[in-house]
């Protein structure tokens, strides 16, 4: 199941800063339903300008051109479908005029449409693949040209949960770049072994997985992450334990890497068994960008 943190509040955190950076954002911001009204909003002068193809869409659109939508999840539709991403012989380079975006101001482009009713399939197909799309130019280049778009991009829609595991991260889309929350409801623990954590006994412990398939962790193993400051999860009251981070700085990942994936689990300072580890375990994919 995905983690459904998104009915966390920002403001109990302090993360009132989330979004500021975002490259989509979306209306509503949460608790998507498929089958609803969605915008999709799109800041291009936020994409990674890093990018030849990135800096050909953000030209084109300082230049006047009107930007599309082009997606495929959860579901692409056929060349003869009115809805298709292009049409003609070279259709990457005709995008469907359906498909035009709202220049809402500088930067800003949406689309609106309803999940289901757009991409023809019921509630739990686009639970389980959200939303994939990228942003280009009607000629998108091609065949030959330099290529107009924007990275590939992802509204994540998750299904509705009335209760989140007692660990979990929040933003739970981010790049390893993101500030993100990892927080420990210990109140809420099931696991006998696990309650009534006193205030400096909260730590965590990752393994992460790298752009070049290979891991690193800070500590080498759960019996020694107590004796590692980095990993010590704050206290916040009401029997709750936090950690604010930045994963590509806080970790010190070399350059040119990037984390694929965080693997977090809380455990107790001092580490003795699996009674000493919280009954869940959070999996964290990081987007590329």
């Amino acid at each position: 199941m995905k983690n459904t943190i998104q009915y966390l509040s920002l403001c109990v955190f302090g993360l009132f800063s989330f979004g500021l950076h975002a490259q989509v954002t979306t209306e509503p911001a949460e608790d998507i339903k498929p089958d609803e009204v969605l915008k999709i909003i799109v800041d291009i002068s936020k994409l990674d300008a890093s990018l030849d193809h990135v800096v050909n869409l953000q030209t084109a659109a300082a230049d006047g051109e009107d930007l599309y939508i082009w997606t495929w999840s959860p579901a692409e539709h056929g060349a003869t479908h009115p809805l298709t991403n292009g049409t003609g012989a070279q259709a990457w380079k005709n995008s469907n005029d359906t498909l035009k975006m709202t220049n809402e101001a500088p930067n800003i482009y949406s689309y609106t449409l309803t999940p289901t009713e757009f991409y023809e399939v019921d509630a739990a197909t686009v639970y389980a693949n959200d939303i994939h799309f990228l942003v280009k130019p009607k000629d998108g280049g091609g065949y030959g040209d330099p290529d107009r778009k924007s990275e590939d991009l992802k509204v994540a829609i998750d299904p509705p949960s009335f209760e989140r595991e007692p660990s979990y991260v929040f933003p739970s889309f981010a790049t390893d770049k993101d500030v993100i929350a990892i927080v420990y409801e210990n109140g809420r623990e099931p696991k006998e072994s696990m309650q009534g954590l006193g205030s400096d006994e909260c730590y965590f412990f990752t393994v992460l997985s790298l752009s070049d398939s290979t891991t690193m962790s800070i500590a080498t193993s759960f019996f020694t992450a107590g004796s590692e400051p980095l990993l010590k999860m704050d206290y916040v009251g009401n029997q709750t334990f936090k950690k604010i981070i930045q994963p590509h700085s806080y970790f010190n990942i070399p350059a040119g890497l990037r984390i694929v994936k965080m693997d977090i689990s809380i455990i107790k300072k001092t580490y003795a068994s699996s009674a000493d580890r919280a009954g869940s375990q959070i999996e964290l994919e990081m987007s590329c960008e």
